[in-house]
C-alpha cells in the first residue's frame, strides 16, 4: 500500500497528509516568541526516523520502492517560517494552508515539511506539518508528536530530533528477495479463499444480485459532482464540534461517536448538495478507513483498510438517516472481520485499483462508475490539552488528500474536548466549500434536536429551519462561536 501511494501520485494529485495546529502564545512571553522559537528549533539537526528517510534511487527504487537513511538532510528546505498578512484572521490562514497543501513534495528528499506561521489574530501562531502518505497514515502520524500535557514542561526538541522510541521499518538491504517473495506468496495463497468470498459479497451490486443484508455493495455509489476529474489546486475548510455533545447523541441514539460523525457528514452533504441543486436520488457512499494492528514501535508505513458505508443522504428524517448509517457501518465492520489479515490487505488494494487507474488516466474519472463518493476518516487524537514550549494548542485540524474521481475528503481528529473536522476539496470542482463546513454544524444541531430533545416535533424542526448561518472562510469557528451555537440550540429546545 505504501508503494501504491507513490505510484498513484501525479501532477494534479499530490498524495500527502498534513495537520494544522493552532497555538496561543504564553502569557508574559516575549513579543518575539515565535521568531525565537523558530531559531531554537532550527538549531537541531535532523537525526530522528522517519524524518531522515529518503527513497532509494535507481531501477530498484522505482520497481520496489524502499527507504534508506540520509545523513545530510537540508533542514532549511524542510522547516520554513511564514507570516500572515494583516489582519491575520482565519481567512488568511486558510488561504495560506490551501496553497501549501497544493504543492507537491520533492521525491528526491525526505518526505516532510513543517511551516511555522506567525501573525494569527489573538496573539496566536500555527504549525502546518505535512508528510507523504507513503511514509505515514493518520494513526502513525499521531505518534510523531513532541507535545507535552505538563503545563510546566516548557521545552521539547523538534520532532525531527526527538527520540520517539520507534524503530526503523524500511526493508533491510541484505534481505533476500527470493525468501521475501516466497513468504509473501505463501500468505497470498492461504488468504485467497477468504479474499474471494469477501469480494464476492461486496460485488453483488455489480453482478446484479440482490442484497441480503445491510452491507454496502460495490457499485452502490451514485455519480455526483464530487466524482469528477480534478485539478491540482486545493481548498481547505474546517469545523470544530463539542465532543461531549457528540457522545451524548451517540448514547441517546444507541450508536458510536463514529456513527454520529458519519450521520452528521451525511446530513451536511444532503443540505449542501440540495442547496446547489445537485442532490442525487440515491444515497452517497463513503469509504471509511479502519486502522489495522501494527507493530507497536513501527516508525512509518500504512496499516489501514476501509469499509464502504451509505450516508443516508436520500433520507430527510435525521433519526432514520442515523439508523441507516449505523447499520451500514456495523455490516462493513463485520464483513472485514470475516476475512483473514492478508485477505483484508488485498481487499483494500482491490478497492484501490480503480482509484489508481483513474489517477494515472484522469479522463476516466468521468467514465468509470465511482466505487464511493468521498473518504470520511476519524483518527483518534490526544485527550489531554497539549503544549509546545509553553504554548497551549487550541486546535488540531487534519488536512488530508483527494484524487481523481474523488474531489472531497473529510477527516476528523478528536483532541481534548472537541472534534476537529478538516475538509479538503478540489478548488475547481467543489463550489462554496465553506458552506459545507457550516452545514456540518447544522447537521449536528439536527441530530441534537432529534435525539436529545424530548419533544415529538423534534424530527420536523430542522426542515422548518430556513435561515442558514453565514459562511466563514478559514479554519472554522472559534471556541466562543461554537459555544454560542450550542447555547442557541439549547435555547431553542427550551422554548419548545
Amino acid at each position: 500500500m505504501d508503494a501504491a501511494f507513490l505510484l498513484a501520485e501525479t501532477r494534479t494529485t499530490p498524495i500527502h497528509v498534513a495537520g494544522l495546529q493552532v497555538f496561543k502564545v504564553p502569557e508574559g512571553a516575549s513579543p518575539h516568541f515565535v521568531s525565537e522559537l523558530y531559531a531554537s528549533m532550527r538549531s537541531f539537526p535532523v537525526t530522528a526516523e522517519p524524518f531522515n528517510y529518503q527513497l532509494a534511487g535507481g531501477l530498484v527504487g522505482k520497481l520496489l520502492p524502499t527507504w534508506e537513511i540520509r545523513d545530510d538532510v537540508d533542514l532549511d528546505y524542510h522547516f520554513r517560517y511564514s507570516a500572515l498578512p494583516h489582519p491575520g484572521g482565519e481567512r488568511e490562514l486558510g488561504i495560506l494552508v490551501s496553497r501549501l497543501h497544493s504543492v507537491h513534495m520533492d521525491l528526491t528528499r525526505p518526505q516532510w515539511e513543517m511551516h511555522l506561521i506567525e501573525g494569527l489574530q489573538g496573539n496566536r501562531f500555527a504549525i502546518y506539518f505535512k508528510m507523504h502518505h507513503a511514509l505515514v497514515d493518520g494513526t502513525a502520524a499521531m505518534r510523531l508528536m513532541t507535545l507535552s500535557n505538563d503545563p510546566d514542561d516548557g521545552f521539547a526538541p523538534p520532532v525531527w530530533a526527538a527520540d520517539l522510541g520507534q524503530e526503523f521499518s524500511h526493508r533491510a538491504p541484505d534481505e533476500s528477495l527470493l525468501e521475501r517473495a516466497s513468504e509473501v506468496l505463501r500468505k497470498e495463497v492461504a488468504g485467497l479463499p477468504s479474499l474471494t468470498r469477501g469480494v464476492a459479497r461486496s460485488a453483488r451490486g455489480l453482478l446484479g444480485l440482490p442484497d441480503s443484508d445491510d452491507l454496502t455493495a460495490i457499485g452502490a455509489a451514485p455519480r455526483t459532482i464530487l466524482n469528477v476529474k480534478i485539478g491540482g489546486q486545493r481548498r481547505v475548510a474546517t469545523h470544530r464540534e463539542d465532543l461531549a455533545r457528540t457522545r451524548s447523541i451517540a448514547r441517546a441514539a444507541g450508536g458510536t461517536v463514529n456513527d454520529v460523525v458519519l450521520a452528521a457528514c451525511g446530513g451536511a452533504l444532503r443540505r449542501y448538495l440540495f442547496a446547489i441543486g445537485k442532490l442525487p436520488d440515491m444515497s452517497l457512499v463513503a469509504s471509511v478507513p479502519v486502522a489495522l494492528m501494527r507493530e507497536e514501535r513501527a516508525a512509518s508505513g500504512n496499516a489501514v483498510t476501509s469499509l464502504l458505508a451509505r450516508l443516508g443522504t436520500d433520507i430527510e428524517d435525521p433519526r432514520r438517516r442515523f439508523e441507516e448509517v449505523k447499520r451500514a457501518s456495523e455490516a462493513g465492520k463485520a464483513h472485514l472481520k470475516e476475512m483473514t489479515e492478508t485477505a483484508v490487505a488485498n481487499y483494500t488494494m482491490v478497492l484501490a485499483v480503480p482509484v489508481l487507474i483513474t489517477g494515472r488516466f484522469p479522463d476516466l474519472a468521468t467514465l468509470v462508475p465511482p466505487l464511493f463518493n468521498l473518504i470520511i476518516s476519524n483518527v483518534p487524537g490526544p485527550r489531554a490539552r497539549l503544549r509546545f514550549h509553553g504554548a497551549e494548542m487550541e486546535a488540531f485540524y487534519p488536512v488530508s488528500q483527494i484524487g481523481q474521481g474523488m474531489a472531497l475528503n473529510i477527516t476528523v481528529i478528536g483532541y481534548a474536548d472537541q472534534l476537529a473536522f478538516g475538509l479538503v476539496a478540489c478548488r475547481d470542482s467543489v463550489p462554496s466549500m465553506q458552506r459545507l463546513a457550516v452545514a456540518i454544524g447544522e447537521a449536528f444541531d439536527e441530530l441534537d434536536a432529534a435525539f436529545l430533545s424530548p419533544t415529538p416535533e423534534a424530527d420536523t424542526a430542522p426542515a422548518r429551519r430556513k435561515k442558514a448561518r453565514s459562511p466563514r472562510s478559514g479554519p472554522g469557528p472559534s471556541p466562543g462561536q461554537a459555544s454560542r451555537r450550542t447555547a442557541r440550540a439549547r435555547a431553542n429546545r427550551a422554548a419548545k
